[in-house]
């Protein structure tokens, strides 16, 4: 590859990086799967009932096989005076978000969603869900459960049903689950919810917990099992090899290294702010709110925009010291190893940046950043009165912030020696590069200071033989 290969590539995706990019499902679905007899009739009524006209389908990129068919099968059911159907292939940040801004772009005035989906608010068109219908052996789930009777005695059992299997949500089932564990109370749930925080076993129980997720160890998992409260034991039930494996997400080592990267938040100077979403609620509030927090330590923010990020755009901003990601709840954590700069998420951002969380452990993970906004569960004021005066960085042993500047001014000796304890040196308070410091500034047009081009005929032809040259 050359120089200039090279360096196009850091700043734009391939061309056949859509082609290319790793399917978000776990295991491929059939087209009866996605749509059946009641997807068909659920999308009709719902069109009908609320008389749209012109109507998105949206779908993950493992969908658009079908897609076509889809589209077809909905519009013999509709006919063509009735509603117009337009197809969304690939999205802007993650398909288990509405992209309502490609949805504009037709004038659509509703949305079909298919597969994953994280569920949240969209905050200009109506959405319709629809998950795929996975076939799933009752007799054996049944039968995998009752290895874990003795450790559901006495203890509260949850369940939850991962998209594929929300079908089959019934009290029978329910019933059917209990008699196999026989627990001291059961519950069995939709993830994700039909609406959010709507889940019972979010409301805190004396009893121990034990839960179950039937589904695979996929993104939906690792999000649930980070936001629910604490269980003493998961278990991941797959339903296509009818397996039944445990498994704990919080490990010492993922919670020291989240904790890493939350110190080194606090110790950034300058703050990149990565808008992940155009269409959940409430975005622009946390945007808000991250600022206001940045600027009460001193530190500097840039709100940036690039689509899916990857290693090579972000490398871009030499500046940034540290990113933080504001996402949907399943598109808001990175594992940011193969990045030149740590990626936080809002709420390691608001652990980092707000003084109230200070010493708090939370009881449980917060993906939503709505619940970090005043009306959310997890919501915590700041106030920039209370930074503490002198934060010590727990990676570098220096001190950090605003507080460079009262010692610069005051010259307190004792503040100073603790300050050089570290590195004999105190931490300055320059904001990193500046623009006008990169060495790469792009074109400059430079207009009015140079003399207009004259006028000259271009190239015809072919490149291998031009009429003239």
């Amino acid at each position: 590859m050359s120089s200039s290969e090279t360096s196009a590539s850091a700043f734009s995706s391939s061309d056949t990086a859509a082609l290319e990019r790793q399917t978000e499902t776990e295991h491929p679905v059939t087209f009866e799967q996605i749509w059946n007899e009641n997807h068909r009739k659920k999308s009709v009524d719902w069109i009908r009932e609320n008389s749209y006209k012109r109507v998105c389908l949206q779908f993950p990129d493992d969908y658009l096989p079908h897609s076509n068919a889809i589209s077809v099968a909905l519009k013999e059911l509709l006919s063509p005076e009735e509603v117009k159907v337009f197809i969304l292939a690939d999205t802007t940040y993650g398909s288990c978000c509405v992209d309502e801004i490609a949805a504009a772009h037709v004038d659509a005035d509703s949305v079909i969603h298919f597969g994953n989906a994280c569920r949240s608010r969209a905050s200009r068109l109506p959405v319709l869900y629809l998950y795929p219908e996975l076939p799933l052996d009752v007799g054996l789930l049944l039968e995998k459960l009752q290895s874990l009777r003795e450790e559901s005695k006495e203890r509260q059992v949850c369940v939850y049903l991962d998209i594929g299997y929300q079908h089959i949500h019934d009290e029978q089932l329910k019933k059917r689950l209990t008699e196999a564990m026989e627990p001291k109370n059961l519950l069995l749930e939709l993830f994700p919810p039909i609406e959010p925080d709507s889940t019972a076993s979010k409301e805190p129980s004396d009893l121990e917990r034990i839960c179950i997720f039937i589904g695979a160890d996929n993104q939906r998992f690792a999000n649930l099992s980070l936001t629910a409260l604490a269980a003493v034991q998961w278990h991941i039930y797959d339903g296509a090899s009818g397996s039944l494996s445990s498994k704990n997400p919080l490990t010492a080592q993922f919670i020291r290294r989240r904790y890493f990267h939350i110190e080194k938040c606090k110790d950034a100077q300058t703050l990149g702010l990565i808008v992940a979403t155009l269409s959940a609620e409430g975005y622009l509030d946390v945007v808000a709110r991250l600022q206001t927090m940045a600027k009460g330590r001193g530190i500097k923010t840039q709100l940036i925009s690039v689509g899916r990020i990857n290693p090579a755009k972000l490398a871009n901003f030499l500046e940034i010291d540290c990113f933080v990601l504001i996402g949907c709840p399943f598109n808001n954590m990175y594992d940011s190893k193969e990045y030149y700069k740590p990626i936080v998420s809002v709420f390691e951002a608001e652990m980092a940046l707000n003084p109230a969380w200070h010493m708090r452990y939370p009881e449980a993970y917060v993906t939503d950043f709505n619940q970090l906004l005043p009306e959310g569960r997890s919501f915590l004021p700041f106030n920039a009165a209370d930074i503490p005066e002198n934060d010590v960085s727990l990676v570098s042993g220096r001190l950090r912030g605003a507080v460079n500047d009262s010692l610069e001014t005051a010259g307190d000796p004792a503040s100073l020696a603790l300050a050089t304890q570290a590195k004999m040196a105190l931490m300055t308070t320059d904001t990193g590069l500046s623009f006008e410091d990169r060495t790469w500034q792009g074109l400059d047009p430079a207009l009015g200071q140079t003399e207009p081009a004259q006028l000259q005929q271009g190239l015809s032809g072919i490149p291998i033989n031009y009429t003239h040259q």
